[in-house]
């Protein structure tokens, strides 16, 4: 099993930092899993993770719960999904999912861990939680592979 790197953001500019480091990672597009509770933070990653590759502030990234997808267009296009309502790995497949990810997207999946099983071998996965730095901070658990069964709760 991959290691796990633990990292502690002490706030929103350490959120968009290491967001800005897994853009750097992902070369050629892949794929990146967002867990964590309601307020974690993975929207913010995402906002974060965009603007590392050049989508423009004007946009605005905002989570796409009710639409399911929202996309982005930079230096690379970011499709942004949001599995919370999402029923199963059908519903991200019929999203577009195979498409954007062999089209070289930058693919990052809020609520990842409902739909882990459609994701790739090679996912980024990122479990954010509450932080010790006090109100704001967050802890952010980062693998690379399948799916951290010992994530699952």
């Amino acid at each position: 099993m991959p290691s796990e790197r633990l990292h502690d953001l002490a706030d929103i500019a350490a959120t968009h930092a290491l967001a800005a480091q897994l853009a750097a990672e992902l070369g050629e597009g892949g794929a990146i899993g967002l867990v964590g509770e309601l307020g974690a933070g993975k929207t913010e990653f995402v906002r974060g993770l965009a603007a590392a590759l050049g989508v423009p502030e004007e946009g605005g990234v905002c989570s796409p719960s009710y639409l399911l997808l929202n996309l982005y267009e930079g230096r690379k296009t970011v499709a942004h999904y949001d599995a919370y309502f999402m029923e199963g790995i059908d519903d991200i497949e019929r999203a577009g999912l195979n498409e954007h990810l062999k089209q070289g997207a930058v693919v990052v999946v809020e609520w990842a861990d409902r739909v882990q099983a459609a994701l790739p071998d090679d996912t980024r996965w990122v479990h954010l939680g509450s932080g010790a730095a006090g109100p704001g901070s967050r802890r952010a658990r980062v693998m690379v592979g399948a799916w951290p069964e010992e994530w699952a709760s």
